[in-house]
């Protein structure tokens, strides 16, 4: 037992031991602390005031629309590239329990019966295996070996921290890993949102062509009826009959696009749209719970593209302490404890107790720059993984102000939006009202509904465009926020972390 005992001991040791791995510093964030203010806030106090408190909010909390909520639940239960997500995800957490096995020695189980024949002419009597011996010589003999051992091979002595280097970046990418499924649920449910959303939208548009094509027929009739009695030119006529046209055209146009939408809605969600989800008798935006002013930016470490980005810049800061372990000794333990005998029935009786131990030691001598090359690639790649940080995080800002800044402007562009489509309504009727006593031709009818037309048309795209930023603002915000906490709620964490991180310092 003894060779068992101080290699389990060893290997309490190398806890301890030496790491190659230099001390990982956070990058600052390449941003400013605060996202642009508000120009009315900003106008009203040249103090700064401080962040408000922001409530932690889950999907279900943000998105209030009760279909909108059944549509995305189905999403993400059923959609095709979570499911890929998720498995990548188990398939780094895997690699990471692979690599922090290698840190503990591997004992097998070992069992071996064989017989062998030895000719006479090969026995010799220092080899203590003579058989009979006839006429002054030996003869054949046969021989049974039976063998019971448990015993660990060519296992590392880690003094120098090469398989915990090794460890902690396969933990390290599982933590990515599972910080890229977080990003593609966010994903997943930015996308469903605006689908139903653009769906709905387009449903509403609907609404209004059939509205328009049917007063177009309808003043189309009218046009005809007056050719025929002589009271209108047929120059009239034919310009009344083009609107109907080109109303049915926006009608086919429009539900092409919804028959785009339910198919995306359908790939999003991996099964047919539900019946009665997204007709709604008006369009209305799902009620969408708004985001407070003064947000800071340190609200970004929760995105998680930004924790995958450090994470990944942390395996590679782990990356190079295995580069630099490749230049000292690596020192193997072999042992093995266990029984030997030639006969089966005496194979666990005392007297048959075999046991082995050995260690070997191998340091590169002329490696012709190899270990020198993988360091400096090694260095490269932290560095590559720095810089892809910093992108992260610059143009997560930019999205989050770029939100930010859309939701400032689009309030009093929709007040005015509002505002034309009632004053277009109202010279709508009175220019039918002048057309029916004659004051105006036709002609005036048809602009002042077109104008109707078109304002409505820009009144429910604005709409659109509103609940849409709402949507990017919430996938900009990492799916949310929770008062700066500077963790991802709900990123799953890679198993044994602690203890992986703990190995490596």
């Amino acid at each position: 037992m003894k060779p068992l005992i101080v290699a389990a001991s060893l290997t309490t040791c190398l806890l301890a031991a030496c790491t190659m791995e230099p001390t990982y510093q956070r990058p600052s964030m390449p941003v400013p602390n605060r996202y642009p203010e508000q120009a009315r806030t900003t106008q009203a106090s040249t103090t700064a005031a401080p962040a408000p408190a922001m409530p932690e909010l889950e999907w279900r909390d943000f998105f209030k629309d009760q279909a909108l909520q059944r549509l995305i639940e189905i999403a993400l239960d059923n959609n095709r590239d979570l499911r890929i997500a998720a498995a990548n995800m188990a398939e780094a957490r895997a690699g990471y329990g692979v690599a922090r096995a290698n840190l503990f020695p591997e004992i097998d189980l070992q069992g071996y019966a064989g017989r062998q024949r030895l000719p006479g002419m090969t026995q010799q009597p220092s080899n203590g295996l003579l058989g009979p011996i006839q006429n002054n010589r030996t003869t054949a003999a046969s021989f049974n070996t039976f063998q019971a051992q448990a015993g660990m091979t060519n296992y590392e002595l880690d003094f120098f921290g090469h398989q915990r280097a090794i460890a902690h970046e396969s933990g390290k990418l599982a933590e990515a890993s599972a910080a890229d499924y977080q990003a593609a649920r966010i994903a997943v449910i930015g996308e469903v949102a605006n689908a139903y959303l653009s769906l709905n939208a387009d449903r509403a548009l609907l609404q209004l062509a059939q509205q328009t094509l049917a007063a177009q027929q309808q003043h189309a009739q009218v046009m005809q009826k007056a050719f025929r009695d002589g009271g209108v030119s047929e120059f009239d006529m034919r310009r009344s009959q083009t609107q109907v046209s080109a109303a049915q055209v926006d009608v086919e146009d429009v539900q092409t696009r919804i028959a785009k939408d339910i198919n995306g809605i359908t790939v999003l969600i991996g099964q047919p749209l539900p019946a009665g989800y997204g007709t709604p008798s008006q369009w209305q935006a799902p009620l969408l719970t708004d985001v407070p002013a003064g947000l800071p930016s340190s609200l970004l470490d929760r995105r998680p593209d930004i924790v995958a980005a450090e994470d990944r810049l942390r395996a590679a800061n782990a990356d190079i302490g295995r580069a630099r372990a490749a230049f000292f000794p690596n020192i193997a333990l072999t042992a093995a404890l266990g029984a030997l005998s030639g006969g089966l029935s005496n194979l666990f009786s005392a007297g048959s107790l075999a046991w082995n131990a050995g260690a070997s030691a191998t340091m590169p001598l002329l490696d012709w720059g190899k270990n020198k090359n993988e360091l400096s690639a090694s260095k490269a790649r932290y560095t590559g993984a720095t810089a892809a940080y910093e992108g992260t995080v610059q143009q997560a800002f930019r999205e989050v102000a770029d939100a930010l800044a859309v939701r400032d402007h689009i309030v009093p562009e929709l007040k005015a939006q509002q505002e034309l489509v009632d004053q277009s309504q109202r010279v709508y009727g009175i220019s039918q009202v002048r057309f029916k006593e004659g004051m105006d031709d036709y002609i005036a009818t048809q602009d002042a509904q077109r104008s109707l037309y078109a304002a409505q048309q820009k009144l429910v795209g604005l709409e659109l465009d509103q609940a849409v930023n709402q949507v990017n603002l919430y996938k900009a915000l990492g799916g949310g926020w929770n008062g700066g906490r500077g963790q991802t709620a709900g990123v799953a964490r890679a198993p044994s972390q602690p203890s992986a991180t703990a190995s490596a310092r």
